[in-house]
């Protein structure tokens, strides 16, 4: 029995069953959102789109973002005929067992007992955590041993490692090219540079076929990197505790729906449970006898490098290095080398000591075993609302585009959370939705948000909607309204029919010369009925008071913009490289006079918990309106600043409470009452009110005075209080000359009610009202027809505009009888074209990436293919044991503490080096027990605490004491 045990193919075996057991063992019959809902209801529809570049199917047309991807490995699987839970529970005991199984035999070949790492390289925080979420990211990481294992033998074999690579896939390119950062290392380290070179373009040929989709990609896409989380959210907890143990991935620390990762980011016996692992890593690395120490002492400084410096290099991962601001891809570099290092210890310690170890091991793998590998929101079936909804929309809609209200960050439902769109999956009819991450022109998403704020039927037809889906299953309870009764209903999803007949128009009129954002064309659109628009930043016809000079929280659509700010530091608390979708309009802030004023947060802040109320600004205390006040943002006592003027200051409450009033050197207690003033003298020339308890200011009369400032003239102002939403409507604005003005709504103009009409001679005036939007004009408002486009353009003597229904892409492309037409931006960043005078024909448009893309995904797959057929070609020699020289030790763990730690980093460099000098304590010892420190501090006080340890000094300095012990291992 011992022997058939010990034979090679018994250990990889028996973690096969355990791993399939683990994996079909979580609650059968559930599926999960696992990267795209189209994977497993609809995979061959998807996976035949993805060979063309460009959609019209998504938001308004849009360039597929990684669909490529798909086309292997993991689409194909995906065809098979099982059920979808069967399929996806096949595919992650794959991921699964393709880990162990390269990391048992890498362990075997540097001899080290394997089973033990192989679990938990297999069972890891970083496949934990994405393994059900998404397993495209997995993936790669699983194969990572792949690459290296024959790499070890006396001569590197690339052949093989190149066939690992090419299995790769590349649904997240960062993360392949992440993936293949190990095996170049050894190479290097090894000096076969002529191998590294070769692995290096070994690497480019067999991935031919995705990188020229990539290129495409890049070329066409708009900047969407510049709208997802920042670096700064993708590095905020990488700091040493969390690197070491294996929680690396930002997710979990923002989100509960990955259930696993959650639960060892969160439970202190999963932070000391995956310390006690790190600390044994370490502990096996310390050792100057463990095999191949040399390479996996310097891979591991590197990976410790790149992840817990990030915080440092923000502004390169928002710019140039956007691409792998995801740093946890690179977690393998860390990763690998500790497993190992558990395995070699192991191998030193007694019965009894492996028994303990195989405790540590159980619980730091517990998720998966514990049956708790599923993220929230799983289902049994579609929802049959949804499938009998997209069966009637490909009936009775054709390729009239479909728009989903309300809208929503992520497709979370009360049947399952699919995060992509349930229509994408069971219909074929065009559909616009404002999600989370629209791949279309920033000013378009603009445009959507003003959309979804208006839903409006006739501004609805400017992007070409001509059915409107109702839904009532959000799981956030939130429901879509439409007037009138539905053309059909399923249960929770109604259907809406509004006339399409303006998907695509022609205009021989100039568009109207609008000072806004996107935003504001919709609500525009819904007084006035659809006219086209061109934004611009000077003479206009229109003036508006968008686009806002706020930010946005990209991560929600739920009060996701701040109020108006004053400068961009008021703005501080998004850290973004761009604080907004950019806009063709003037940006609308606010102007403060009489001195400055500040606070210690807003509840009108765009990262306040539960979303932003704009109308709780800072402004709120300066605007001389009584029914408006400052918040702090919830959680936060908070403070509120000014300078004073005349030595005086008046405070009024919303709620009877007790302030602290701080200037100079002078601090008193004063007692106010709801919404009585109280003046008060102050000795200094600034004063601090600070809350002991949450009220609103309502107004702080310093002197200071802030107004939402809309510049430019023009003979029409149109100003709203939508976008962001605020109380009450308060804005100065400017006219050009003495004139009659004719308002839509009731306001009050310069401290004077009026409606209807009022003369205003040229000058700054200001504006308050209740109404949600509001028109000021002297004359017409400036409209432009369009009309109904066939397809066909007659011939004019003045110049044409083609309005195409389409976000505007640089790649779109059109002709008329055979001349090539100027694209132009319309309207919310919507594409246009410019026909010529005279000019007729049949309009024909074309995507101009696509005939690149389709070229290179063929021409590429060629080229990988051949290149693996002579990877598997050319011979793979027998295996050979290989054991490196002795080297000297590596000085990468001392350059990873200084860089990681600086001044605590060269004390602990320092220490590490004194303990080693002048003690006894072996190193091994040193680095476990700084690790077990950082465990047991960690776990004290782990994340979402509010004094969250991992970011402390000590949590840092002993991380760094850990490492550089690495450089002094034991004789």
């Amino acid at each position: 029995m011992r022997a058939r045990l010990n034979h090679p193919s018994a250990a990889h075996l028996l973690g096969w069953l355990a791993l399939a057991l683990v994996s079909f063992a979580q609650p059968p019959g559930q599926v999960a959102a696992d990267t795209k809902f189209n994977l497993t209801h609809n995979p061959g529809a998807f996976l035949a789109s993805a060979t063309r570049a460009w959609t019209d199917h998504f938001t308004l047309g849009q360039i597929q973002n990684q669909a490529y991807g798909y086309l292997f490995p993991q689409g194909p699987f995906f065809l098979l005929p099982l059920p979808d839970w069967v399929l996806q529970r096949l595919w992650w005991v794959l991921v699964l067992c393709i880990a162990y199984s390269g990391t048992l035999a890498v362990a075997r070949r540097m001899g080290v007992p394997g089973v033990i790492p192989a679990l938990l390289y297999a069972l890891s925080p970083r496949i934990v955590t994405t393994l059900t979420a998404i397993s495209s990211e997995a993936w790669p990481v699983a194969l990572v041993p792949w690459t290296i294992l024959p790499l070890l033998n006396r001569r590197p074999q690339v052949a093989p490692a190149l066939v690992a690579v090419a299995l790769m896939g590349a649904v997240n390119a960062a993360a392949t090219i992440a993936a293949c950062l190990p095996a170049f290392v050894l190479l290097v380290w090894r000096r076969e540079f002529s191998r590294a070179a070769l692995y290096v373009a070994g690497c480019v040929l067999v991935s031919a076929w995705w990188l020229g989709p990539l290129l495409v990609l890049g070329r066409y896409s708009p900047p969407f990197t510049e709208f997802i989380e920042s670096a700064f959210v993708t590095s905020y907890w990488l700091n040493l505790a969390e690197v070491l143990r294996g929680t690396t991935s930002w997710a979990p620390f923002v989100d509960t729906e990955r259930t696993a990762g959650f639960l060892l980011v969160s439970e202190p016996v999963f932070v000391l449970a995956t310390m006690a692992v790190a600390a044994l890593g370490l502990a096996g690395l310390a050792r100057a006898d463990m095999p191949w120490r040399g390479f996996l002492v310097v891979v591991f400084s590197l990976g410790v490098a790149i992840l817990a410096t990030a915080h440092f290099l923000t502004s390169l991962y928002d710019g140039p290095l956007a691409p792998f601001r995801n740093l946890h891809k690179f977690d393998p570099l860390v990763r690998l080398p500790l497993v190992l290092g558990v395995g070699w210890v192991v191998s030193k310690v007694r019965a009894p000591g492996v028994v303990a170890v195989s405790l540590v091991v159980a619980a730091a793998v517990a998720p998966a075993w514990s049956l708790r590998l599923l993220p929230t929101g799983t289902w049994s079936e579609v929802s049959p609302d949804w499938v009998a909804a997209g069966h009637w929309l490909d009936q009775h809609v054709g390729a009239t585009r479909t728009v989903v209200i309300p809208p929503a960050s992520f497709a979370r439902q009360t049947w399952g959370w699919t995060r992509d769109e349930p229509i994408q999956a069971v219909a074929h009819v065009p559909f616009a939705v404002r999600d989370a991450i629209p791949l279309v022109d920033p000013e378009a998403i603009r445009g959507l948000d003003g959309q979804m704020e208006a839903l409006d039927a006739d501004a609805l037809r400017s992007i070409g909607v001509g059915a409107v889906v109702v839904r009532g299953d959000l799981d956030s309870g939130a429901r879509g309204r439409w007037p009138g009764e539905p053309e059909v209903a399923f249960g929770d999803v109604e259907i809406h029919l509004i006339s399409p007949e303006r998907g695509m128009m022609v205009t021989s009129a100039a568009p109207v010369r609008v000072d806004g954002g996107g935003e504001v064309l919709a609500l525009l659109w819904q007084r006035y009925g659809y006219f086209p628009a061109q934004l611009v930043d000077s003479e206009a016809q229109i003036v508006t008071d968008t686009p806002a000079a706020a930010v946005r929280n990209y991560g929600t659509l739920d009060s996701a913009v701040s109020a108006h700010l004053a400068s961009p530091e008021e703005g501080a608390d998004v850290r973004n490289r761009l604080p907004d979708y950019p806009s063709a309009g003037t940006r609308v802030g606010v102007d403060m006079s009489g001195g400055t004023a500040s606070a210690s947060s807003s509840a009108a802040d765009a990262t306040a918990f539960g979303g932003a109320d704009p109308s709780r600004s800072l402004t709120a205390a300066f605007d001389g309106l009584e029914d408006t006040a400052w918040w702090p943002a919830p959680g936060d006592l908070g403070w509120i600043s000014s300078t004073v003027s005349g030595g005086r200051v008046t405070i009024t409450a919303t709620d009877s409470t007790v302030v602290r009033v701080v200037s100079g050197s002078e601090t008193r207690d004063l007692t106010l009452e709801a919404g009585e003033p109280r003046t008060v003298s102050v000795p200094g020339d600034t004063v601090r009110i600070e809350l002991t308890e949450p009220v609103g200011i309502a107004e702080l009369d310093t002197g200071v005075r802030r107004i939402v400032d809309v510049p430019g003239t023009a003979d029409t102002y149109f100003f709203q209080r939508l976008l962001p939403h605020t109380d009450v409507l308060q804005r100065r604005f400017t006219t050009a000359a003495d004139a009659t003005w004719r308002l839509s709504a009731p306001a009050t103009i310069d401290g004077e009610a009026v409606e209807g009409e009022v003369f205003l001679p040229a000058g700054a005036h200001e504006l308050v009202t209740d109404a949600e939007t509001i028109t000021i004009t002297r004359g017409e408002v400036p409209t432009a027809r369009a009309e109904t486009f066939g397809g066909v353009v007659g011939a004019s003597t003045s110049e044409q505009l083609i309005l195409t229904a389409r976000g505007f892409n640089e790649g779109l492309r059109a002709r008329v009888g055979g001349v090539e037409l100027e694209p132009v931006r319309i309207d919310a960043g919507m594409q246009a074209f410019r026909v010529p005078p005279g000019v007729s024909g049949t309009f024909e448009m074309r995507f101009a990436g696509d005939a690149p893309y389709r070229w290179s995904l063929l021409l590429g797959a060629v080229v990988s293919l051949l290149t693996v057929a002579l990877c598997l070609w050319v011979r793979w020699r027998t295996i050979s044991r290989f054991t490196p020289s002795s080297a000297s030790t590596p000085i990468s763990p001392l350059l990873t503490a200084l860089a990681v730690g600086l001044v605590p980093g060269a004390v602990a460099v320092a220490l590490a080096w004194t303990v080693r000098r002048f003690t006894a304590i072996p190193a091994w010892g040193l680095s476990a027990g700084a690790a077990g420190f950082m465990g047991l501090w960690l776990a004290r006080a782990p994340w979402p605490g509010e004094n969250y340890a991992g970011s402390s000094v000590l949590v840092l300095f002993a991380g760094c004491v850990a490492v550089a012990a690495l450089a002094f291992p034991d004789d």
